[in-house]
């Protein structure tokens, strides 16, 4: 071929090569931006669902959950069977868009130190319209509760001594503080708020607990109360992502938190109670454990609620099926 014939067609090869070269580079480029923009998203929130407004990509694969279920079914038979447990119910949602399942979610319990979250949301709720509420000071003068407890407070407030409503919420949620439960509940009694408290029952779905001891919830109500709370849509953004941080702080590792690896974030509620037996002649004990397992970038949640004549026992059920589960999950990944 001719030098005048050969050089035409370098100039065409070369502008190809730059053109696809200049297109690879703007998709790359513009990839590259879109990654960065959707970390940078996500860094801004850590506990609430930042894939509703960042986007995120597949972790986990989302077949069902046919054969977790059936051994969780055989493993619950098992403990029964044992005279370890007299019942149990789980219920499991991946909240990436992906499958839930329950066994024996409709059954109810009394939930004891799980009603702190709806009680911490009444005065949350009243601080989306007015911030200074979570700096008014509390306190009781003559404490009138009495609970006792398997795994009592490590930290705990005086009921008599004046303490900000947010610090109050932060012990009752994070270290399951029943003094100050007692405050902010006696608080909202004193003042008339019980329509408040009433109206944001209902709105998650159970009535008020005029008697603590007589109220029963399932895990899927329960686990309805923790699901807005991950989609900010009780609570704005920013106060959810606070609620969720003190619930996250939990200490109690025995039972949930057990189950997964020590560095997974989990934010959750345990709630224990013992009551006389229904049979007579003696007591029956109840645990639950409910939160969000903040498996890497696809969270699910797990609510778990047992009941049994012994609370080691009860623990220790609650905490091998918070290990299936994750055992699961992690198989799944992609």
């Amino acid at each position: 071929m001719k030098k005048q014939h050969i050089i035409p067609l370098v100039k065409k090869f070369l502008t190809l090569i730059i053109f696809c070269g200049v297109g690879f580079f703007a998709f790359g480029a513009g990839s590259a931006f879109h990654l960065l923009r959707d970390v940078q998203c996500e860094r801004s929130y850590h506990l609430i669902n930042a894939g509703v407004v960042c986007g995120s990509p597949r972790v986990i694969d989302k077949k069902d959950y046919t054969q977790t279920e059936n051994a969780l079914i055989a493993l619950i038979e098992a403990e029964k069977t044992s005279g370890r447990l007299t019942d149990a119910s789980v219920y499991f949602r991946d909240l990436k868009n992906g499958p839930i399942f329950g066994v024996n979610e409709a059954a109810d319990y009394a939930p004891a130190s799980l009603l702190k979250v709806p009680l911490a949301l009444v005065y949350l709720t009243q601080a989306e319209r007015n911030p200074e509420i979570l700096n008014d000071q509390l306190s009781v003068s003559r404490p009138q509760w009495d609970f006792s407890e398997h795994y009592p407070s490590p930290t705990t407030i005086d009921p008599h001594t004046p303490h900000t409503v947010e610090d109050l919420l932060m012990h009752m949620l994070q270290y399951s503080d029943n003094n100050a439960y007692g405050v902010l509940l006696t608080h909202l009694y004193e003042e008339g708020k019980q329509g408040i408290a009433t109206q944001v029952f209902l709105e998650l779905g159970f009535i008020d607990p005029v008697d603590i001891y007589d109220e029963t919830l399932s895990v899927r109500q329960y686990a309805g109360i923790l699901r807005t709370l991950y989609s900010s849509s009780f609570l704005n953004a920013a106060l959810s992502e606070k609620m969720l941080g003190w619930l996250a702080a939990s200490d109690f590792t025995q039972g949930l938190a057990g189950g997964i690896p020590d560095d997974m974030v989990i934010a959750h509620k345990f709630g224990e109670r013992v009551l006389p037996d229904s049979k007579g002649g003696g007591k029956t004990s109840q645990l639950h454990d409910c939160g969000i397992i903040y498996y890497p970038g696809n969270p699910y949640l797990l609510c778990v609620m047992t009941r049994g004549s012994d609370m080691d026992s009860l623990t220790a059920t609650i905490r091998r099926i918070s290990s299936m589960v994750y055992d699961e999950v992690n198989s799944r990944r992609l």
